[in-house]
């Protein structure tokens, strides 16, 4: 049975209230970052009032008014083939009430339908047996006397690989044994007998017929044997049909239930610059004139702004160049750029008032761990933009911004809306970060001296393609040395900071910049640690102050020195890759390089502690930190 649409609204954590029209309190609250990947589209958020599922696009834009909150970042929106980004709404407290225009609210609607009664513990949807309370917020079971009892969801839903998410079949599993099949008025409730905490304890039980079946074996795949998945997308209202995928049994809150398919790109030069951001503001307008009309308009804005015409006129053509070259742009080339802005020194000055968002300061590292790098960079003013683009459930479905479209096309990601929209929902991080770059020679030096790592990183090439084959995913790129390295070192220096420094490991992203050589580009060996939250801790200056040579000397030293030892180990460093499965990692664990999901690109995979301090056999191991003869104790 279809549920009303609801909205909740971004911004702290859930509060008390919910709304279904105009006047009333909503649902909660989440952070508008939030909202970009935790809690996007098609996610299950657990809210004060129950579990409720932000809807698509075309429900956004019928539910709220979000031209008003529209942002740019024009390398990335030519990549991804649309015209802007939005930001998610933000409630406004409305009169002495505190009441909430939904306007301004994210709309959502409860999923699952299915709930169950902690007093009697019935299971059920609205109307049967359950019905929605007087504010519309929650179901309510009236079978007890006196006051209504509030219903939870229900802990199990189906998912499949392509993005499909359904109800669990309550009333077929209680009656899957019976010969019958399903009776005619089943009354479902949901026990335990009570011997322990496990699955099994749990069972099904009709109250009509008597049939029960115990939960034991709902997570093994044979248990929905001869079930087809029936292709329902709850966020779009509608159904896919013909889907191939079989369908498994998840739980509610699992974290294999959404994985966000998430765009981004730094703002850096030309886009960064003050007149650029002039143009992308006034883009809308701009976009649309003829040419004769481009002129008059631009010298107009040159006069507001106080900024030479010839200025904004650089920055119009910059702005044409970028949105002609749509379908050109592709991470590869973008993250080129960025490693060559992150390279350089850059402080462009304030003009009209408005302030540009990149500034960069590079340096040479300080003797001591010169062997290693070659250049710093102290980014103390840096704005990233993340954009919503699709997901994947069951499993994460690694893919380039510019495959991201195909991607959806061939239903390997599920879209965000029913059809293609010209724009896409993005939130944008500004804060600091320390970028460092390895030197290029030594890896290379460092690589061919010794042969066994050849070996160890072609097992995981190995394993990582043979993966990319069976879940019909296209790799853009190869596990390299290089790769395993730079990825390692950026984990190890995470948690490092997140101990020395006092950032949260979750409020520290990793970048990085890593290729091998080719005909078009030379090889980058980098990696930017930046503020990953929108809060206050972007504008602590921690970050900045680790480039200073004191600084950065004993926080990579001591980098090296925690990377050295592992509560695991010996078990973690003598980690065979051949073993390694899903994770496509060598010696990586919890107590060593894993760093929350958040703060890591690649869901904590492609790792091997031994790149930095070496193998057990280090005899044909030459570990990097010893390889030049540093000492880090």
């Amino acid at each position: 049975m279809a549920t009303a649409k609801k909205t909740f609204r971004p911004g702290s954590p859930a509060r008390a209230g919910a709304t279904v029209i105009a006047g009333v309190e909503p649902l909660g609250k989440v952070r508008r970052s939030q909202l970009i990947a935790t809690y996007g589209i098609g996610a299950i958020i657990d809210l004060e009032k129950g579990s409720f599922m932000p809807m698509g696009l075309e429900d956004w834009e019928g539910a709220t008014r979000l031209p008003s909150l529209t942002i740019g970042e024009a390398r990335l929106q030519a990549q991804l083939g649309v015209s802007h980004f939005r930001l998610p709404p933000v409630s406004e407290d409305l009169g002495p009430t505190g009441r909430v225009d939904p306007a301004h609210a994210a709309p959502a609607i409860r999923f699952p339908e299915w709930h169950e009664c902690p007093k009697c513990h019935r299971i059920g949807t609205e109307g049967n047996p359950f019905q929605l309370s007087a504010d519309g917020s929650q179901l309510e079971c009236t079978g007890h006397a006196g006051r209504p009892v509030y219903t939870t969801p229900v802990r199990f839903v189906l998912a499949c690989r392509k993005g499909h998410l359904d109800e669990f079949p309550w009333a077929w599993w209680a009656h899957r044994r019976r010969s019958a099949g399903v009776c005619d008025r089943p009354a479902l409730e949901l026990k335990s007998r009570g011997k322990s905490a496990a699955l099994a304890d749990l069972y099904v039980h009709c109250r009509t017929c008597d049939a029960s079946e115990s939960l034991g074996d709902a997570f093994r795949p044979e248990s929905l044997k001869g079930m087809k998945c029936h292709g329902r997308r709850p966020w779009l209202h509608d159904r896919e049909p013909d889907c191939d995928a079989p369908p498994r049994v998840i739980q509610r809150g699992a974290s294999n239930a959404h994985f966000p398919v998430v765009a981004s790109a730094l703002s850096i030069p030309p886009v960064s610059e003050a007149t650029f951001q002039i143009i992308e503001g006034n883009w809308m307008t701009l976009g649309a004139l003829p040419v004769e009309a481009v002129a008059p308009v631009l010298t107009n804005l040159a006069n507001a702004y106080g900024v030479p015409l010839d200025a904004l006129m650089a920055a119009y053509r910059e702005k044409q160049k970028i949105e002609g070259a749509q379908g050109e742009f592709t991470d590869a080339g973008s993250r080129a750029e960025e490693y060559a802005a992150l390279s350089n020194d850059r402080e462009d000055p304030i003009v009209g008032g408005v302030v540009p968002q990149f500034c960069n300061a590079v340096a040479e590292p300080p003797d001591s761990i010169a062997a290693w790098f070659d250049l710093v960079g102290a980014v103390s003013r840096l704005r990233e933009v993340r954009a919503l683009a699709g997901f994947s459930r069951i499993e994460p479905y690694p893919v380039s911004g510019e495959r991201i479209a195909k991607a959806i096309q061939d239903g390997l990601v599920s879209p965000l809306s029913k059809s293609p929209r010209n724009w896409l929902p993005a939130a944008e991080i500004r804060g600091e970060g320390l970028f460092l770059r390895f030197r290029t020679e030594a890896i290379d030096a460092w690589v061919n001296v010794n042969p066994a790592i050849g070996k160890r990183v072609k097992v995981l090439e190995d394993r990582s393609l043979a993966i990319a084959n069976d879940r019909g995913y296209l790799r853009d790129y190869r596990i390299t040395a290089r790769l395993l390295l730079v990825h390692s070192f950026a984990h190890a220096l995470i948690r490092t900071i997140s101990i020395d420094c006092g950032y949260s490991s979750s409020a520290l992203r990793e970048r990085l910049y890593v290729s091998e050589a080719d005909g078009l580009r030379p090889a980058m060996n980098g990696v930017l640690i930046y503020t990953g939250s929108p809060d206050s801790e972007g504008s602590l200056g921690g970050l900045v102050r680790l480039a200073e040579p004191g600084q950065l000397e004993r926080i990579v030293l001591q980098t090296i020195r925690n990377a050295r030892w592992c509560g695991s180990d010996p078990v973690c460093l003598e980690t065979d890759p051949a073993q390694s499965g899903d994770r496509v990692s060598g010696a990586a664990c919890h107590c060593c390089l894993l760093v929350p999901e958040t703060a890591c690109e690649k869901f904590n995979r492609e790792l091997d502690r031994t790149m930095l301090v070496g193998s057990p056999e280090s005899s044909d191991f030459g570990e990097w930190q010893g390889y030049f003869g540093s000492s880090v104790d």
